[in-house]
Order: structure tokens, then C-alpha cells, then sequence
């Protein structure tokens, strides 16, 4: 990427530096007791924690770590955007949920035809729920949660390599923005709801979605090569 800040510290300073705010930033997750990481055995915490630094290690071992950043961030923010669409509205505490809002082709209503999605989009939990679709709904948050902190991690680190964590925030709610509305069109798309983009503006949202992806590399490659830093570090 263009936009890597001209150092004069060493690449491991940088690293050092990020791993610090990193754990700092894991612990407070953890210690939210309104949030389900919390409620997590603290052995899934610390493999949260390891694969994370795992992550962080691969970054700045590779020839160009903003751009294995930028690619981690892109995977990452996809993921999160699949389920947190259900989770978006105009009163949510999560700061990055309630501002995606504003974003076009983001409802932030989404979750009022959970009724209506739930048996196509996640037909085994449908199954398996009571009524109230108790486990979609555990399901939708435990997805959104562990695909917004491994994000938040990328953008912690990127901000250390671009050295403005600003600059990686705004970077952070543009991918955000693309990824929401994204997924909001092909869930209204896949269960016949109402449409908030015009065929133009759908056609752009998908070219720059899957530029993106494109970019980003395969998500399963990427996942296995985190899991073998993973047991080899820890």
C-alpha cells in the first residue's frame, strides 16, 4: 500500500508497540461483561488472544505488512458484515453499528424481518430455536463479535503501521460501509425483501466488492496459515 508511514523505527518497535495495545485492548473485551467474549471459557479467550498475535506476527514477517494488513482487514470486515447487518440500528451501544446506519443501502431495520430471513439464511438454527429464534440470534452475535474483534485488531495494527490511528478508522468504516450494504442487498435479494439500491447502484456496489475480495486473497488459505502460526508460537 501507498500509504505506509516513512519510519525511522524498526519494524519490530512497530510491532512491539501494536502487541502492547492489542493485549490491552483483548483484556477489555474480555473484562465487558455486557458483551458475549466475556462469557467465553478462558481457554477460547486465550486462543482468541493467540491466534490474534499469531496474526499480528504473520503481518509484519511479510514483504509488505500494511498490504497483509489491508488484505486481513478486508476478510475481516466481510465477515463481520454478515451477520452484524441483523445487528445494525439507530439505538445500538456499538458505536460501528449505530454509524453504519447513515451508510446507503445499510437499513439499520434489517432485524425487524428476522422472521422472514431466518429459515432461509440460517435454516439449522431456525430448527433448532424456540420461538423467539433464541439460538439465530445467539448465533448472529457470536459471529459478529469474534469477526469485530479480530477487525478491530487489523485496524489497531494498521494505524500503528500507517502511524494515524484515524486514518485507519476512516479505512476501517469504509470497507465497513461497502461490506454492509453488500450483504443487506443479497440477503433482501436471497428472501425477496424489498430493495434499497437501483440496479446502477448495485452494479457499482458489487464491482468495488469484489475488487476487494479479489485483493484480499482466499479466506481459507489465509485461516490456515494463522492456525499453523498459532500452535507453532504457542
Amino acid at each position: 500500500m501507498a500509504s505506509t508511514r516513512p519510519i525511522n523505527l524498526s519494524r519490530f518497535s512497530i510491532a512491539q508497540a501494536a502487541r502492547a495495545q492489542i493485549a490491552t485492548y483483548l483484556y477489555e473485551v474480555y473484562a465487558n461483561d455486557s458483551g458475549l467474549l466475556s462469557n467465553l471459557d478462558r481457554w477460547t479467550q486465550r486462543r482468541i488472544t493467540e491466534e490474534n498475535m499469531a496474526k499480528l506476527a504473520l503481518v509484519f514477517e511479510s514483504d509488505d505488512p500494511a498490504e497483509a494488513c489491508y488484505r486481513d482487514l478486508i476478510r475481516e470486515l466481510d465477515t463481520e458484515a454478515e451477520t452484524g447487518i441483523y445487528l445494525a440500528r439507530r439505538g445500538s451501544p456499538a458505536r460501528h453499528l449505530k454509524r453504519v446506519v447513515d451508510e446507503p443501502g445499510v437499513s439499520g431495520e434489517l432485524y425487524k424481518e428476522i422472521d422472514t430471513i431466518a429459515p432461509i439464511a440460517f435454516a439449522d438454527e431456525t430448527a433448532h430455536s424456540t420461538e423467539d429464534l433464541d439460538l439465530v440470534w445467539v448465533t448472529i452475535e457470536a459471529r459478529h463479535d469474534r469477526a469485530h474483534v479480530d477487525a478491530a485488531v487489523s485496524e489497531i495494527m494498521m494505524g500503528h503501521l500507517m502511524d494515524d490511528a484515524d486514518a485507519a478508522r476512516d479505512m476501517s468504516n469504509a470497507i465497513r460501509a461497502l461490506q454492509y450494504a453488500f450483504h443487506e442487498d443479497v440477503v433482501r435479494r436471497r428472501c425477496e425483501l424489498p430493495r434499497l439500491l437501483d440496479d446502477r447502484d448495485e452494479r457499482d456496489l458489487v464491482i468495488m466488492v469484489s475488487e476487494m475480495t479479489k485483493r484480499s486473497g482466499s479466506y481459507e488459505d489465509r485461516a490456515e496459515e494463522i492456525r499453523r502460526m498459532t500452535e507453532s508460537q504457542f
